[in-house]
């Protein structure tokens, strides 16, 4: 018995040294060769691809997604952002900044092809000096968003950020302070591990992963599946208000505090906030390409109906914080209109969406820039975009 406790002590022994020595070397590789994901979190805090003018890109061969070019060239500017070098003498500019997650981002969508490009070359036609950058992050909600302005923005300070926000944040916890910035929290193993993965890349890469398959069960990720091909559910009004009221109870305010933040976090730093309700493929109504019903297709285990009004139970909340707040807000979600035509999925926009939403932002947002920033104005807003 006694020799049998000895070889399993042995074994035991052997097996950690193991796995000492495999984590270690996957240590090793992954801070020699970076990580091969492409993940820009590290536990709670931001990495930045920066000082590399140009030289970070991604060169993308589209087979899968019907609407988007065959390759698409995704480049990074020295800020770690989409978007031209910030001028020398950035001061005497009209300076913007998107910030948001993936509907920002536009991942797969080509240089020139966002709605911050489209949107920028717009306005380009009636400030002379006007510079615009995209600072969205796949994946990120407006708790990031925060982490972003105090870790990047707030030393930048562009005169404008627009926040389109909402998608990420169906669902998202309250985050505290420990856990935003990535500090040892002993009495939550989340904390722990986030403070882990901040200092190693093998829990880093473990955690983004997580995080990876947890949003792709919610069907926020880039799935460029058509919608003709989502199934058919419906979700009984029981269940549909079950699931508002646990939203509303466990989940709004904390997204009430997170916006609210944001706000206090521009305005501090003499930044101008600008709001952006999320809109969505699903809802109410059918599909002018398709036909589609689009409050009958499966989205997140939901109907396209309930998982709308849980997205509108956020917007509500972006519109209110911007009017108590005198926050200018773009109604995104309403003016968009639901068709095919603008969506590649039930999130993300196709170059013509691109388009139409910079459309509907140059409509709101030149009149209130020339308002505030009428000295680098050049030529009047038009009444309608001409494009």
């Amino acid at each position: 018995m006694k020799n049998k406790r000895v070889d399993l002590a042995k074994n035991l022994l052997v097996m950690a040294l193991g796995f000492c020595f495999a984590f270690a070397a996957l240590e090793i590789l992954l801070r020699v060769l970076g990580n091969p994901f492409g993940f820009r979190i590290k536990g709670d805090k931001i990495v930045m691809p920066v000082h590399c003018q140009y030289e970070i890109h991604y060169e993308i061969h589209n087979t899968t997604i019907e609407g988007l070019d065959e390759f698409i060239l995704h480049e990074k500017n020295s800020l770690g952002f989409r978007g031209e070098e910030p001028p020398a003498d950035f001061q005497e500019y009209l300076t913007i900044l998107a910030v948001g997650g993936s509907t920002t981002e536009c991942f797969y969508l080509s240089e020139g092809q966002t709605w911050v490009d489209k949107l920028g070359l717009r306005l380009k036609d009636h400030f002379s000096k006007m510079w615009i950058n995209n600072a969205g992050l796949d994946g990120h909600s407006t708790y990031g968003h925060i982490v972003l302005m105090e870790d990047y923005v707030v030393r930048l300070r562009p005169d404008v950020v627009l926040f389109l926000v909402g998608a990420n944040d169906m669902g998202l916890e309250e985050m505290g302070e420990d856990d935003r910035r990535a500090q040892v929290n002993t009495t939550s193993v989340l904390g722990l591990v986030k403070s882990a993965a901040v200092r190693s890349e093998v829990v880093a890469l473990l955690f983004n992963l997580a995080r990876f398959i947890a949003t792709q069960e919610r069907d926020i990720g880039h799935s460029g599946k058509e919608i003709s091909e989502y199934p058919s559910v419906e979700v009984s009004r029981q269940e549909r208000e079950e699931v508002l009221q646990r939203h509303r109870q466990d989940y709004l305010t904390h997204y009430e505090d997170r916006l609210r933040r944001l706000i206090e976090i521009s305005r501090e730093s003499g930044i101008e906030p600008v709001l952006i309700t999320q809109p969505a493929l699903y809802g109410y109504g059918v599909d002018d390409i398709t036909g589609v019903d689009l409050a009958r297709i499966e989205v997140g285990e939901l109907d396209g109906q309930t998982q709308w009004e849980i997205l509108e139970l956020y917007n509500g909340v972006t519109r209110n914080v911007g009017d108590e707040n005198g926050v200018l807000v773009v109604d995104l979600a309403d003016e968009l209109q639901k068709s095919s035509q603008y969506f590649y999925d039930v999130y993300h926009f196709t170059p013509v969406g691109a388009q139409k939403v910079a459309e509907i932002l140059y409509a709101r947002l030149c009149p209130f820039l020339a308002e505030r920033y009428g000295e680098v104005q050049t030529k009047e807003c038009d009444e309608e975009a001409s494009w």
